[in-house]
Formats: structure tokens, sequence, C-alpha cells
């Protein structure tokens, strides 16, 4: 039997519309509005709690910043949020995550050993009765220790070391680069002390180290006075804390090899890094330890300027340098490690 249906008529305000068919979005007339200043408020407040969640990340950058105004003020905006989420505790979250990921406080804020004392505008007085340490002759049942590092420069060309010393049999290499880390900066990272915990832990019979990249850039003293690069005060505490540094490294039967800056394309940079390079050269020559690499010869075109594309052991053509016109190319790297290599394996008596 047939079922008798009711039809039901639409409400009155409904619109007719074919079966199946979309209904219409509302109008935004009858959406619930939202006053802006509401949404203003909202995405305040959503700032404020990010930032005091992350103080200390926004302290820390502006810390990294050159010294200047921008430091400064960067400081003074961002040192009271970093005491309210210290007091509110709200700087837990981050550092409980810190912690899991294993990003720990490292020797930042060790102060900087003071260097032997010497003239401050003067370089180092030669150690000429001292006499220059010795390597010994490694087996591989007794492999040569060698610790290769320093800044972003020393990556690439630590890495191309650390496989050339490998194929060597008779060689044990550990790589440590901090990237954006120098001299300058110990605010930031402290290498000398992070240096005398690696010597201490790792015992390393050479050691390969590359700085100046990062270092041109102003710097403070412990009394709180800040030096920019050209100033004489600049130059004599930057050569202070090279001398100090190359210090840091000796140790018996150890021998230091510092790597000088190769000529970078802006011109302006490279004099810099050439002004570093002279006080590295003269520094390492009043320590017996200490052997400084000249890069300038090995990427020079010809006359003396920049050039990334240089023929290789083979006579090939290769680009040595990576497209910032600072960094070595993998090319660039090997020429450098193979160098370094060539010198530390003559002092050690290691066969070719």
């Amino acid at each position: 039997m047939a079922r008798a249906t009711l039809d039901r008529p639409a409400p009155p305000d409904a619109p007719d519309r074919p079966p199946g068919a979309t209904p219409p979005r509302p109008s935004p007339g009858d959406r619930a509005a939202v006053p802006a200043g509401s949404v203003l408020a909202i995405g305040l407040v959503g700032l404020l709690l990010a930032a005091l969640l992350n103080a200390d990340s926004l302290v820390e950058q502006a810390e990294r910043k050159p010294f200047g105004w921008s430091r400064t003020v960067s400081l003074a905006i961002w040192h009271p949020v970093q005491d309210v989420s210290h007091l509110l505790r709200l700087d837990r979250p981050r550092a409980w995550i810190d912690d899991q990921l294993g990003r720990g406080a490292d020797d930042a804020d060790v102060a900087f050993p003071p260097p032997a004392a010497t003239e401050p505008a003067a370089p180092s007085t030669p150690t000429t009765a001292e006499p220059a340490p010795e390597l010994r002759t490694p087996t591989a049942a007794a492999p040569l220790r060698l610790w290769v590092g320093g800044d972003s420069m020393s990556q690439v060309f630590g890495e191309s070391l650390v496989r050339m010393a490998a194929d060597t049999g008779v060689i044990d290499t550990t790589l440590d680069y901090r990237i954006s880390t120098g001299l300058t900066r110990p605010d930031y990272f402290n290498w000398p002390a992070h240096l005398a915990g690696e010597l201490e832990r790792l015992a390393p019979e050479v050691v390969v180290i590359m700085f100046g990249a990062n270092d041109s850039q102003g710097l403070q003293l412990e009394s709180g006075e800040v030096f920019q690069p050209g100033d004489a005060g600049w130059t004599a505490e930057y050569r202070r804390r090279v001398g100090g540094t190359m210090d840091l490294l000796k140790g018996a039967g150890r021998i230091a090899w510092w790597v000088g800056q190769p000529v970078m394309r802006d011109a302006g940079y490279s004099a810099r890094m050439a002004a570093l390079n002279e006080i590295y050269r003269a520094e390492a020559a009043a320590r017996p330890w200490v052997r400084f690499v000249d890069t300038v010869p090995m990427f020079a075109g010809v006359g003396g300027g920049y050039e990334a594309f240089l023929a290789d052991d083979s006579g090939t053509v290769r680009d040595m340098r990576q497209g910032d016109g600072i960094h070595l190319s993998r090319a660039g790297g090997d020429r450098l490690a193979g160098m370094v290599l060539d010198d530390v394996a003559a002092e050690a008596g290691i066969a070719g």
C-alpha cells in the first residue's frame, strides 16, 4: 500500500532553489562582527607572550650585534622583557626545550684569558732561545692526533683535511668549526676558553686553526671601552688576543699551523683581511711552536688580485671559491688542505 506523504511548506524567508543546490553563503553583514580594536589587542597580547617566552633568545641575538647604537637600543628594549620573563618563570619552557635538543650554554660566559704581557701596539718579541718543537713520527698503531677548527672558513677546508689525513693511515683528526665566531667577540663564543678545554681533553699534537673572516668588527675591552677596526686601540687589543691564543696552543711536542685569510673578492674587505694576516704573521714569528700559513699566493690571480678560477695540481681550471667571494669551494678546500698536510707530513716524517 502506498504511503501518504505530507508536503511541508518552506519557511517564509527561504528562497526558492533547485533541489541539491548549494545553499548560499551568508553575507558579511550576517556574520558576527569582531571590533578592530579587539583584533589588535589579541595580536599584541600574542606578540608580548611570544617575546616573554623567547626573551633569552632575543637578548642573545641583540648581544651578537656589532658594538654600536643598534646593539645598545636592542639591549635596552629586550633586557626589561627578559627580567619580566624570569620573574614570571616564562623562560622555563624554552629552557626545557633547549635542554632536550642539547642546546646547552657553552663557554661564552668564561672570561677571555689574558695573554702574555707585551708592548700594547707592538708585535711580540721573537723567542730565539727556545727551540722549535719536533713532531714524532706516527704509526698506524699510534696515529698522530690532529685538531682542525676555527670559524666558518675552516669548515670546507677542515673537511678536506680530515679526509686527506685519514688516507695517510697514521693521522686521527678532529674537526671543530663554529660559524660566525672569532677572537673579537668572546661574549658570543669564547674560543680561548673552548680551546683550553679541548686541548686538555684531546691532547692534540697538531693544531690547525683559522680565524679572521668575522673579526673585522668592533671589540670591547674589559673596561667597557669599544674600539672599531682601524683604531690603534683595536689593533693593539686584537694583536694581544692573537698572541694570547697562540700562547694557549703551546704544548710539549705540539705544533700549531695558523692559517691566514685568502684574497677576498671585495677589495675593502680583502684589505682588512690582509691587515689581520700581518698580525698573524708577526705573532707567529715570535713563537717557535706556531707556523703561519700564507694563503694569499695559493688563491690569488695574476697580479695578486682575487681570482676564483685557478688551475689545480693536474692543470685543470677549477672554481676555488664559493659564490660569496669569501669561502672556499671543495676544490679550494682540497688545495689548502693538501698544502697544510704536506707541511705536517714533512715535520712528522710521514712518507708520501
